[in-house]
């Protein structure tokens, strides 16, 4: 059960292409590039490996799906827009990887002309791959910066859109090693390509390309958005960081000891991936840390009717926000949990609008959003009240008056 709410759009809320900005063209350009670069590393084979190239993208399809659903749920306090979260995740399939495959391979001429070609097969990924790659794919955050400034408000967005430009490239990857794979496969392209796609995604799919980028989105957009910080701080945390997604990568792309035995591979690939994970998270928090302070002192002026401290302290963490459902759940049943849910995404709309306005000087009392939120708010109250009121009746005389608006006309 939901109830019908309005929304009102401001600032290009959603919009993606700016034609009059040059890194929109840029951007675009790149993307075409990309495109016809992939084509004709893939096209001389298509017919030959095409079933196979299918399976791949439809199994990749479903691991993108998997972590986009994850993604959009990391930022409990902004919905980043749909239309630039695709243009992030096009950036990293199509152009960082096409120009990374160019210049990882022209790396590796280089270092087997100087070092001998087994020196580069083993030590060529772990260093050409971490200086190459992250750098294209720090660029596709950078370009969005300078075409949607305003979506970039708190670290946490740089976070959530380098991600997504590492899945698209994460994705990318899997598939042209099941291409690579499924010709070179003496029994069957099928097989080739079905070895490739799951052991890519059974071992390297939780710690890959979406947390490295992310930690390197997440120090491009401190650097945009923490202007209280002195310039020298916030370059310092945003080269840090980039660093650190170079470190990360390159830690999983390490090559082992050709004398271990297989076991012992397998439990040192997993710790490698496990130290990635922690440092993704102890960051991930940092930066969730620095969102609820920001939607606290947001939020904490509104008035109880609007969002009372219980709710506020509730709206914390997503576990948080699951039990109040839970528990609304077993007094009023799904109905009542679904108000809930809306209310509290009604609650995230509100700050986004009461930010915007902030960051404009404006008054909140005529910002048409920040209004439209708030008597959202208000019809989701009554209709909580209507059906509390109907399971749990109240004898003649008594009222209900909990988060009750003075009036909201």
């Amino acid at each position: 059960m939901t109830v019908h709410t309005e929304r009102i759009i401001v600032e290009s809320q959603g919009a993606f292409v700016r034609v009059r900005r040059p890194a929109f063209w840029l951007f675009a350009g790149l993307l075409v590039f990309g495109l016809i670069n992939i084509g004709g590393v893939l096209g001389p084979s298509f017919d030959q490996i095409a079933g196979a190239l299918w399976v791949s993208i439809a199994i990749n399809g479903a691991l993108a799906a998997a972590f986009w659903w994850v993604l959009a749920r990391l930022d409990l306090f902004e919905r980043e827009p749909v239309a630039v979260r695709m243009a992030a995740f096009l950036w990293g399939a199509i152009a960082s990887i096409a120009v990374s495959m160019m210049a990882n391979n022209s790396a590796l001429i280089v270092f087997a002309a100087n070092f001998g070609s087994d020196w580069a097969r083993t030590w060529g990924p772990a260093i050409a791959g971490p200086i190459n790659e992250e750098w294209f794919k720090a660029l596709g955050v950078v370009l969005l910066v300078l075409i949607v400034r305003e979506h970039f408000h708190r670290p946490m967005d740089g976070l959530i859109y380098g991600a997504l430009i590492g899945l698209g490239f994460q994705v990318v990857e899997n598939v042209t090693y099941a291409v690579n794979f499924a010709i070179i496969n003496p029994n069957s392209d099928w097989a080739g390509a079905l070895s490739a796609t799951i052991i890519r995604i059974a071992v390297a799919g939780p710690w890959s390309h979406p947390l490295y980028s992310a930690v390197a989105g997440l120090g491009i957009a401190y650097f945009v958005t923490q202007r209280r910080r002195s310039t020298a701080q916030r370059a310092a945390v945003a080269g840090s960081l980039f660093v650190l997604s170079m470190a990360m990568h390159a830690l999983w792309n390490l090559p082992f000891a050709p004398d271990l035995n297989a076991g012992l591979i397998l439990v040192l690939t997993y710790g490698k991936g496990l130290i990635i994970l922690g440092l993704f998270v102890l960051l991930y928090s940092a930066a969730a840390r620095r969102e609820w302070r920001w939607f606290v002192d947001t939020m904490s002026n509104q008035p109880e009717w609007v969002i009372s401290t219980d709710e506020l302290t509730s709206m914390r963490s997503l576990r948080s926000r699951l039990q109040e459902r839970k528990a609304i759940q077993k007094e009023l049943g799904k109905d009542g949990r679904s108000l809930l849910t809306q209310l509290q995404r009604e609650l995230v709309s509100l700050g986004e609008s009461l930010a915007r306005v902030q960051r404009s000087s404006g008054d909140p009392e005529e910002a048409p959003d920040v209004q439209a939120s708030k008597r959202n708010l208000a019809v989701i109250r009554e209709e909580l009240a209507r059906l509390r009121a109907k399971k749990n009746p109240q004898p003649v005389g008594q009222r209900n008056t909990s988060h009750e608006e003075p009036n909201h006309q």
